[in-house]
């Protein structure tokens, strides 16, 4: 297991660590820019996550050199206002430094303003435009009138309609005719105050999908005996847009629609769409409502008028299980409906578990299936006590959210379950338990259960629990929990491994030593790594330990030490580019030691 290359960001051998030392010095923006970009790339491919996770450990520090630094603070922020993490979104504008300039500060601001409005924080929301439109500065036109949108927003978002109404009026005063877009806020303001003929007509020339979708609710609202043709119509705009959260808006439209019909089911399937997708609180507020709440209750009340047309009884689990399960294949959406009224009023709690096993298997056959579930589970009033979850869902729930990185989450749903799921693994739950006890600010709790786990687990470990265990204990030293980490990597060399394991545990404890400012004892355990095979290796590995540990010294103070193990490396190497870099360490070298004779005189 090559931890350095996996969790550190660089390769293990001697060359990787001495090229990166030479560009560091040479080409540092450079470096930097491609790294960045690299990692820009990563979060587009669908792994926000990981990017953001090797940008906390790349991502050069603001004293250092702010240009840089502002450059992946950019980025990061961008993703994170993509993939939704409003919250540490808001939290690193928060924590800008002052020293930033006001272009940036601006764009900063900006994106804070909007996810204030999207965790519908309308009062924050207009705290933090006022700063941007106050101190607009140089910022263009078009910014100022983005930011006088947002105000406009957030009195929707309150249902504030005379000051939304005042905003737009003002709006129109600065920046003449309103664009299409301020049109389309209007008529939401419109709709939310009631007055659905006039957001009609303002929408009139309006082709967008999203001026249809307005004109749509519009037209339901004022012509129920129009909601088939409105049902349709929206239907056929959400192959238009590539916008998901449009997308959603359109099918809980038609949900609505097909709801003024009674066609029960057609609505169950547009609610089901609706839901598996994002929601944009502000594209929807005052227009149309939906939850999960509300496709609970559709489910239930298909099924109460099944069983009514059927002839089943609520309690009488043989009347509802036998036809789900015959409905699997030739209509899940019947064997869904079944399931729920099970899962729900199920004679025992063993019954209504197996029925919402059934359940989530079949949503999860749905496109985002998985989106589906955690509404239905985690977005209910239904379930707002996560005990009140049953333990299958649960479990599941946990694994969605580790998978996604939402570790608060997964912390939230393992309160209380000490236990592995039936038929589980111990060991990797216990694993599990830790990761999310560290990254969620209880590392105490994470050490205790590893400890446990070394403590208790057999023996013969195989390789694969080694490196499932390693994975958490580095989670430790990213936390900066440096000395537990070395308290379980001791633990762990008392297990029987092999040569090239040990060697790597001895490494990565002499990592924790030197970010402890142990300088002696990480270069004492680097060089243990280095000679632990053989007191003369010089195989990639022995190398890369040995530049560590000459590293280590120069910071304790050891030059002459560090200097004869530069010139064996210096020996040991033919490769042109690391002699060159060996030779700049050695002349480093030789100026420290000439700068402390002179402050010695």
């Amino acid at each position: 297991m090559q931890r350095l290359a996996v969790w550190r960001g660089v390769g293990i051998s001697l060359g990787s660590l001495l090229v990166l030392s030479a560009g560091l010095c040479s080409n540092a923006r450079a470096l930097d820019t491609t790294e960045l970009k690299e990692l820009a790339q990563l979060a587009r491919a669908g792994a926000p996550q990981l990017a953001l996770r090797r940008m906390d450990a790349a991502q050069p520090s603001a004293e250092e050199h702010l240009p840089d630094w502002i450059a992946w603070e950019q980025e990061r922020l961008q993703i994170l206002s993509s993939q939704g993490l409003y919250p540490a979104l808001i939290g690193r504008v928060q924590a800008l430094p002052e020293s930033v300039d006001p272009a940036f500060r601006r764009f900063a601001l900006t994106l804070q303003a909007d996810a204030q409005l999207q965790l519908s924080q309308a009062d924050a929301a207009r705290a933090t435009l006022r700063q941007l439109i106050w101190g607009a500065g140089d910022s263009s036109r078009e910014q100022q009138a983005r930011w006088r949108q947002m105000v406009v927003r957030s009195y929707v978002l309150q249902d504030r309609g005379d000051d939304a109404r005042q905003a737009l009026l003002r709006y129109r005063q600065d920046f003449g005719d309103p664009s299409a877009q301020m049109r389309r806020l209007n008529a939401q303001v419109l709709l939310q105050s009631g007055d659905a003929q006039s957001a009609a007509r303002l929408l009139a020339d309006d082709d967008s999908v999203q001026g249809q979708f307005l004109r749509n609710a519009a037209r339901l609202a004022t012509s129920p005996d129009q909601a088939r043709e409105v049902e349709t119509a929206v239907q056929a705009l959400v192959a238009k847009t590539d916008s998901p959260s449009l997308q959603s808006a359109l099918w809980a439209l038609a949900s609505a629609a097909a709801a003024q019909t009674g066609r029960t089911l057609a609505r169950i399937g547009h609610l089901e769409h609706a839901l598996s997708l994002p929601i944009d609180t502000q594209l929807i507020h005052g227009v149309i409502d939906y939850n999960a709440d509300q496709l609970w209750d559709a489910y239930l009340q298909a099924g109460k008028r099944i069983g009514n047309d059927e002839q089943k009884l609520l309690g009488n689990d043989e009347d509802w299980y036998f036809p789900a399960t015959q409905a699997l294949e030739s209509d899940p959406l019947r064997a869904r409906i079944l399931f729920s009224v099970l899962a729900v009023y199920g004679s025992s709690p063993e019954r209504r578990s197996l029925a919402h096993e059934y359940l989530v298997g079949l949503l999860d056959d749905l496109p985002a299936g998985r989106q589906l579930t955690h509404r239905l589970y985690l977005e209910s009033a239904r379930y707002r006590q996560v005990d009140t979850l049953p333990a299958v869902i649960r479990y599941r729930l946990i694994d969605a959210a580790l998978e996604s990185g939402d570790l608060d989450t997964a912390s939230r749903l393992m309160a209380g379950l000490a236990e592995p799921p039936t038929g589980g693994d111990r060991f990797e739950w216990d694993l599990r338990r830790a990761r999310v006890a560290i990254y969620t600010g209880d590392p105490d709790t994470g050490v205790a259960l590893l400890q446990r786990l070394l403590q208790t687990h057999k023996p013969d470990w195989s390789e694969r629990q080694v490196d499932r265990l390693l994975q958490v204990i580095f989670d430790l030293q990213t936390v900066a929990q440096h000395d537990q980490a070395l308290q379980l990597f001791s633990a762990l060399l008392d297990k029987p491994l092999a040569m090239q394991r040990r060697r790597e545990l001895l490494f990565w404890m002499a990592d924790s030593l030197q970010a402890l400012e142990r300088y002696e004892d990480a270069a004492y355990l680097y060089l243990k790594s280095a000679t632990l095979a053989a007191a003369t290796a010089m195989d990639p590995w022995s190398q890369t330990a040995r530049y560590r540990a000459a590293k280590s010294l120069v910071e304790a103070g050891l030059v002459d030490d560090a200097r004869q193990i530069y010139r064996q490396l210096l020996d040991a190497t033919r490769d042109a580019s690391r002699k060159t870099v060996l030779r700049n360490e050695l002349q480093r070298l030789h100026l420290v030691s000439r700068n402390r004779q002179r402050h010695a005189q």
